[in-house]
């Protein structure tokens, strides 16, 4: 199965295939085996080039996130990422500027104000969920239009979280 996963505005491409209990992954064409010692949602235990990881996992809808060692991963398989980018107007926060909530979670910040100028994938909102902290970013450049949420607010999926006007538009 390919993977497109995505850290800091970069996309990379993730190929993984099951090996009886472990996996063989393939990363940036370098093969390796990752073993997986426990698996109890949303705690994830394994070792990747004869070091352990513990990792907090959790799913929203087609999307995986992966929180390890301080940082927030999303995984997507290449075919879903492939069938929502070429329908319009599919892709969250295309061209609307209308950024939502990943998952179920907590406002613990909101880094922007109303009025901000802001760069394409600059954090606006950090949240928490299932005990990972998830950066929700600005889809585009432009002008911070308004903010839905406030520090402590628990969110849905998809709720409304802040709108990012495109400048000039």
């Amino acid at each position: 199965m390919k993977f497109v996963y995505s850290s800091h505005a970069q996309n990379e491409t993730l190929d993984l295939e099951r090996a009886g209990d472990d996996f063989e992954i393939e990363i940036g064409g370098e093969r390796a085996r990752v073993q997986v010692i426990a698996f109890a949602p949303p705690r994830l235990i394994f070792s990747y080039n004869g070091k352990i990881f513990d990792a907090r996992v959790a799913r929203a809808g087609k999307k995986h996130w992966v929180y390890i060692q301080g940082a927030t991963f999303v995984f997507e398989r290449a075919e879903s990422r492939a069938a929502r980018d070429a329908a319009p107007g599919a892709r969250e926060g295309a061209g609307s500027g209308i950024v939502v909530a990943p998952m179920p979670g907590q406002v613990r910040g909101v880094l922007v104000e109303q009025g901000d100028a802001v760069t394409e994938g600059q954090p606006l909102v950090l949240m928490e969920a299932m005990k990972m902290e998830l950066k929700v970013n600005a889809p585009h450049a432009g002008v911070v239009a308004k903010i839905f949420v406030t520090l402590g607010q628990s969110v849905e999926r998809e709720q409304i979280l802040a709108e990012v006007i495109k400048r000039g538009g």
